[in-house]
């Protein structure tokens, strides 16, 4: 694989989401938190407008950064989970980026960045829980454990619970984030109090950010773990209304 200078993040799994381009250094150590990475990040403008502002915020991106979006050597793209319309803007721009500049193309968890920022913030365990909210009462949990090599976390499929479920069954030796938190006032509670072996980040961590997108993917890129653009699928909360009715 070429080498990688260019290179952009994308993380449009949660609201209103981010973007990042940058330049790697001619000698970096991405899996050291303290690399610094040229980056220049910003937040998408608002919920529900992705598919407008994602590429003109790319294309601001990449000129503060000093390069324009044909230079690019890597893209890297959450894959959530998240919501349908937003991941699928996010993944279909990805591709279309990487087929045009024939560069390497890197799908990252949601879940593997939001526990990448967990323990920046908590300190290293060997698992991390993350909530998302899921809508009709209920929440998407899922699991990483035991990060390789510093970034690269095992991350479970998921599932749906309903709060009470979760709660009763939350292990510990735990850390617990996501952007679901922001709705379980009381859990959120009982877990600040009472926090045992349990922590929980500051809010500010609960929310995926490009540049911390960026670090996990460019460490999975000089490993060669990259994705053909045909085979990058999204992990959406839950079933389409469709999918839902016919039991598929």
């Amino acid at each position: 694989m070429p080498p990688i200078q260019k290179f952009l993040a994308i993380e449009t799994s949660t609201s209103p989401g981010s973007v990042a381009a940058g330049v790697l250094p001619s000698r970096h150590d991405t899996m050291n938190p303290s690399c610094d990475l040229f980056v220049q990040e910003s937040r998408l403008p608002e919920t529900g407008t992705q598919g407008r502002h994602l590429m003109p915020a790319l294309t601001a991106a990449a000129k503060s950064a000093g390069w324009s979006l044909d230079m690019t050597d890597l893209v890297i793209v959450a894959t959530g989970p998240g919501p349908f319309t937003g991941l699928r803007v996010g993944i279909t721009t990805a591709k279309a980026i990487a087929w045009t500049n024939s560069c390497p193309l890197v799908g990252v968890s949601t879940v593997s960045c939001l526990a990448t920022q967990a323990i920046s913030e908590c300190g290293p365990v060997d698992r991390v829980e993350v909530i998302f909210d899921a809508g009709r009462g209920e929440l998407f949990v899922a699991t990483a454990t035991q990060p390789t090599d510093g970034l690269i976390w095992q991350v479970s499929d998921g599932t749906l619970k309903r709060p009470e479920e979760w709660r009763i069954a939350l292990p510990r030796d735990t850390i617990v984030t996501g952007p679901g938190l922001a709705l379980q006032h009381e859990v959120l509670q009982e877990l600040q109090s009472n926090p045992g072996s349990r922590s929980v980040p500051p809010a500010s961590a609960w929310h995926p950010n490009s540049r911390t997108l960026a670090r996990i993917g460019i460490a999975a890129a000089e490993r060669g773990l990259t994705t053909e653009p045909a085979t990058l699928s999204p992990t959406y909360l839950r079933a389409s209304y469709a999918e839902d009715r016919s039991g598929t």
